[in-house]
């Protein structure tokens, strides 16, 4: 499907580029989330001015990530089957990764649009949802076989 994208080659380079370019774009409209539903209350209740609060919020997201670890991130991989990351024929699933993180950052920007709260990390998983369900339906698995993880195979690549 992107036999196009052989290692070294420019075509690959520059797509693993722009994967990495909608990664920080994905990452950006989830600080702009996380710091939203993060200083709301205290902004709302007057315990800090706007300023302060986004400040001390960044401040503190960025020692969570440093101090804290990647735990999250480590527990969303794990929902994606390893056989749908590498298929056994060496193929690599981008196109899955690509619309995941396409899918979530539209969420992400469509609810802040509208000024809805909203989670990165439910519209990664809702976006995980999505994938699993439509690699069931391309192995013929049914819906319910993708959410509960007991297929066996994947064809994201193949379809």
């Amino acid at each position: 499907m992107l036999a196009f994208l052989a290692p070294g080659s420019p075509a690959t380079l520059a797509f693993l580029f722009a994967c990495l370019l909608l990664v920080l774009v994905f990452e950006f409209s989830n600080g702009v989330h996380d710091t939203a539903n993060a200083v709301a209350t205290v902004i709302y209740t007057h315990s800090l001015k706007p300023v302060p609060a986004v400040v001390w919020s960044g401040l503190m997201n960025f020692l969570g990530v440093i101090l804290g670890g990647i735990a999250v991130a480590f527990a969303l991989v794990e929902l994606i089957p390893p056989d749908v990351l590498s298929p056994p024929d060496g193929g690599v699933a981008v196109g899955m990764l690509a619309a995941l993180f396409i899918t979530a950052l539209a969420w992400n920007v469509g609810t802040w649009l509208l000024g809805l709260p909203n989670s990165s990390s439910h519209s990664l998983i809702g976006a995980l949802i999505g994938i699993a369900v439509e690699n069931s339906w391309c192995t013929g698995a049914g819906s319910a076989t993708a959410l509960t993880g007991t297929r066996s195979g994947a064809c994201w690549p193949h379809c």
